[in-house]
């Protein structure tokens, strides 16, 4: 079973969410906490890195960090 949690806001009250959440994480080896730039797994970042080396090459198509963007 696995759930995602989205918290979106810099509030007081959303970053004790955070720490409780970081402080459960202790205690707890099932919890994972990953933060959002994270999102991107290591063979999308390697397409992308080809795909800009490419790019660096050639002069045509998209810039990697418009690629990256798209991703997320």
């Amino acid at each position: 079973m696995s759930y995602t949690i989205k918290i979106k806001d810099n509030s007081p009250k959303a970053k004790r969410c955070v720490t409780m959440l970081k402080s459960l994480k202790q205690d707890f080896d099932f919890i994972e906490i990953k933060a959002e730039k994270e999102k991107i797994n290591s063979k999308i970042e390697k397409e992308l890195e080809k795909r800009y080396l490419e790019f660096k090459k050639s002069k045509n198509g998209k810039d990697g960090e418009d690629l990256k963007h798209s991703f997320l």
